[in-house]
């Protein structure tokens, strides 16, 4: 990765010398496709948004940032944004797919726009090429909502050891946790399970004594795909910490190692082999696509998923579910033998955020424009686009709000620009959290208040960059041959250890270990 990035810049910086023409504000085409974080405390509140100098004419700033919608090209959502803002807003809209291969291109061409996404890693590359600016003075009269957001963290980026490059993300991730319909548990005369013992019976139930009493051997426990957070409530009992397409890494013996060789690891795999063995879980689990895997719980088919409420209890609700009345949840906590419990635990990331062209003729605007879209006022046009044009609050302290005329239309109300740019810049206390029903707000805070601490390390690793693809794939075929193996099971585990740890991950933990305590001031 770190040769790919760097010869990206020795094209980019050779385009520079040649070409004369060197401008901030490259009109944008207006394409229209559809970490390791460390705990850190942050301000959800915002201040009132930062008056721009009298001007003439307002800046045109270009903003690069992914999706996957189709806005109008020229929405009515992007010119609510300049007028409040008295920044023409150029944006390019792009797939996340195609986010590499575009800022390659540009920077190759010198065409780079005036804000545009980049990780940590590659934050640093640009950094130290001269491509991207430090704004930290600016940030102090133009990005009070940053910095009241964001605070003590941006400078603990390491793309922000000499200055500020690198705007963090605001967002606090949403924690897995495990979502089960409470009017089948009403149906089998149960309870909400508390540990694994009575997991495994509730799971027993909802796939052999016909939960939803339609007479018919149709249902299945959970559903649940190949990655290993579709278990997380699982390993979490046995106090390992994983998220969704992560399983974090752990300190063991004052030394950093992956997950996967906590010393109950196996236990846990154990326990979800005989939930296969016996078929309570989807059966096509190591195939099965991510929507498909949905399908099986909004069709009524499986009683129980692992994912962030949002989804079950909130964006799903009711529409997706084809059963009427739509099913219920409830978010069992389950016990491990040795006391453990909960999922990874959410903390903001050091690795992603957005970041300023140094050639940008109109840094301030830049960031006025920024700073606005992270405050509440800003996320909520975003979100939810112009109020009482394309929704109206019910009760805004309650979250609770309707869309209105034709943006009911889900299609409609994202062509005009809403929801599309919601993720550009958003505070903490952002929109998409604030209007989360009340079951799903207590879900949230639930799984946050039981997440599992594990160790972050806030620099890039090389050996991340070297090896880590390789011992990533190692590590997940691992992981679906430990639950479908005929083999013995510690036989089949040894093996593929001793293979991630040829791999790069004996340097690895070598370099991690380094690192973790030398940033806890060791």
């Amino acid at each position: 990765m770190k040769k790919r990035i760097s010869k990206i810049l020795s094209i980019a910086v050779a385009a520079i010398m040649i070409l004369s023409l060197a401008a901030c504000s490259k009109a944008g085409t207006n394409q229209q496709p559809t970490a390791n974080p460390e705990p850190t405390k942050s301000s959800s509140g915002s201040t009132k948004p930062t008056e721009g100098p009298t001007q003439k004419e307002p800046s045109t700033i270009s903003v690069l940032m992914t999706g996957d919608n189709t806005p109008a090209p020229d929405n009515i959502v992007l010119k609510e944004l300049s007028k409040r803002t008295n920044v023409n807003v150029d944006m390019i809209y792009i797939s996340k797919n195609d986010l590499a291969t575009k800022i390659s291109v540009m920077t190759a061409s010198d065409t780079l726009p005036d804000v545009f996404p980049l990780s940590g890693s590659e934050a640093i590359e640009y950094r130290d090429a001269g491509l991207i600016a430090n704004v930290e003075d600016l940030l102090k009269e133009y990005g009070p909502n940053i910095l009241a957001n964001l605070g003590d963290s941006l400078k603990k980026a390491a793309a922000n050891k000499d200055g500020i490059y690198l705007i963090l993300d605001a967002k606090l991730p949403y924690c897995m946790q495990l979502n089960m319909r409470t009017d089948w548990l009403k149906n089998l005369g149960m309870e909400l399970p508390t540990d694994l013992d009575s997991l495994y019976e509730v799971y027993y139930a909802f796939t052999y004594n016909d939960p939803d009493k339609d007479g018919k051997d149709d249902t299945f426990g959970l559903a649940v795909g190949a990655d290993p957070g579709g278990f997380a409530t699982v390993f979490g009992a046995y106090g390992i910490p994983v998220a969704r397409n992560s399983v974090k890494n752990i300190l063991l013996d004052d030394k950093i190692t992956i997950g996967q060789k906590h010393p109950h690891y196996l236990e846990a795999i154990e326990y979800i082999r005989k939930l296969i063995k016996d078929g309570l879980v989807e059966p096509d689990w190591g195939t099965i696509p991510n929507m498909d895997m949905f399908s099986k719980l909004w069709n009524g088919i499986a009683g129980a998923i692992e994912w962030e409420c949002v989804g079950p209890t909130n964006n799903w609700m009711p529409s997706r579910y084809v059963e009427d009345p739509a099913p219920t949840f409830d978010f069992p906590v389950i016990v491990g033998p040795y006391g453990d419990k909960g999922t990874a635990a959410a903390y903001f990331s050091y690795s992603t955020g957005y970041v300023f062209n140094a050639k940008c003729k109109d840094l301030a605007s830049a960031i006025r424009l920024c700073d606005y879209c992270m405050t509440e006022e800003g996320n909520e046009l975003l979100y939810l686009g112009i109020e009482n044009v394309m929704y109206k609050w019910i009760n805004k302290e309650e979250g609770t709000f309707e869309y209105l005329g034709e943006y009911k239309d889900t299609a409609v109300h994202r062509a005009a620009g809403g929801y599309c740019y919601a993720t550009f810049f958003a505070p903490t206390n952002r929109t998409e959290e604030r209007i989360l029903n009340k079951q799903t707000r207590e879900g949230v805070a639930k799984a946050r208040a039981l997440g599992i601490d594990y160790p972050v390390i806030i620099q890039p690793l090389q050996t991340r960059i070297d090896y880590g693809s390789d011992m990533d794939s190692i590590l997940q075929e691992m992981y679906v041959n430990l639950l479908v193996t005929e083999e013995d099971v510690k036989t089949v585990y040894d093996r593929y250890i001793a293979e991630w740890e040829k791999a790069g991950g004996l340097e690895w933990e070598k370099e991690a270990t380094e690192q973790y305590w030398r940033e806890q001031g060791r």
